[in-house]
């Protein structure tokens, strides 16, 4: 693996931002309206996205289950050299596929898929 972000979808993202910033005494690496990151040791990264992200990633139709009154509340995020082959595998494991392969704005070609427990998986390389 090249690269992994740990990416957490929160209520109150100015306040949550706040909150890592003084706890890990750092200044986010991306600070944008729907999205801010940090550098963590080791070469991983901490995201925080605002939960009024989710429905302009993915759509409304999985994300916002009024009867379950569920919303994902954390993404795994990993940049590798074949992601076609782990999303196949997560999918294998009985992942349900959430968002095929896409170029992101970001620059990043990505598919996402959600597991059992919930958390959603996306698999990830970069353009070139």
């Amino acid at each position: 693996m090249k690269k992994t972000y740990f990416i957490i979808y929160v209520e109150n993202f100015e306040k949550t931002k706040i909150f890592y910033e003084v706890l890990l005494d750092i200044k986010p690496i991306v600070d944008e309206p729907g999205m801010c990151e940090y550098e963590l040791p080791n070469g991983a990264t901490l995201g925080i996205m605002p939960n009024s992200s989710l429905e302009k990633l993915f759509g409304s139709d999985y994300i916002v289950n009024e009867k379950k009154k569920s919303t994902p509340k954390f993404e795994l995020y990993f940049q590798v050299d074949d992601p076609e082959a782990f999303h196949k595998k997560a999918k294998q494991l009985g992942a349900l596929e959430l968002r095929k392969f896409k170029k992101m704005d970001w620059g990043d070609k990505v598919a996402y898929s959600i597991n059992h427990d919930g958390h959603i998986l996306a698999f990830a390389a970069k353009i070139k």
